[in-house]
């Protein structure tokens, strides 16, 4: 009987042991597999940010040269082509109250100028029709790159002529026949890593 009792407590410890074994056992596999889970990816995240640290370089510099180095397919005289029908375009936008194209290639606080004009156009119940503007000149006058950013100042001295015309119809301002000649100075700006070619008008010394 004494024998029978202790192959029974035998049997039953190795039993208890069997069952202890894999309840800590398969806990101890979770807990692995999950840490074999987690640990690559914060090793992939710390390493993605070193390479991006790495790659980020900022641009600061001065003149036409220091630009064609940074973006060697830039072209001056392309460049001031694609200004001047900014300039139509954006001064016909604002004549005719189109919002639409204005903000799409205007900096934030020139979209403002700009909506603040067109604003007093309407309070004033003015409506221009009969927009012609014909540019006379155009040079770059300055060049700088500021973290990463490209500011280019474009010398503009065009004529408008135009009709401004009452909420009652008749003539308020008629500039259609000889115009008024203009001279105005506006910097572009356009990240040089940006997918899109489009430059903004970022800076205006007048736009009337």
């Amino acid at each position: 009987m004494q024998y029978f009792d202790i192959i029974l407590f035998a049997v039953i410890a190795g039993v208890l042991a069997v069952r202890l074994y894999r309840i800590l056992g398969i806990k101890s596999k979770v807990l692995l597999e999950k840490n074999e889970k987690i640990t690559p990816n914060v090793v992939s995240i710390k390493k993605e940010k070193k390479e991006i640290n790495e790659e980020v370089k900022i641009e600061n510099g001065e003149g036409l040269q220091y630009l064609q180095k940074i973006q060697p397919d830039f072209k001056e005289e392309s460049f001031l082509q694609g200004a001047e029908k900014a300039l139509i375009m954006l001064l016909e936008a604002k004549y005719t109250a189109n919002k639409k194209t204005l903000i799409s290639f205007l900096e934030d606080d020139i979209f403002r100028i700009f909506e603040k004009q067109i604003l007093d156009q309407e309070s004033n119940g003015h409506t221009i029709i009969d927009i012609d503007i014909n540019v006379i000149d155009k040079n770059i006058q300055e060049i700088i790159m500021q973290d990463n950013v490209a500011y280019i100042r474009v010398n503009f001295k065009y004529n408008e002529k135009y009709i401004v015309k009452n909420s009652d119809g008749s003539i308020f301002l008629d500039l259609s026949k000889e115009g008024s000649k203009k001279t105005v100075a506006w910097t572009f700006s356009r990240p040089v890593e940006s997918d899109s070619p489009n430059w903004k008008l970022f800076g205006v010394n007048q736009i009337n």
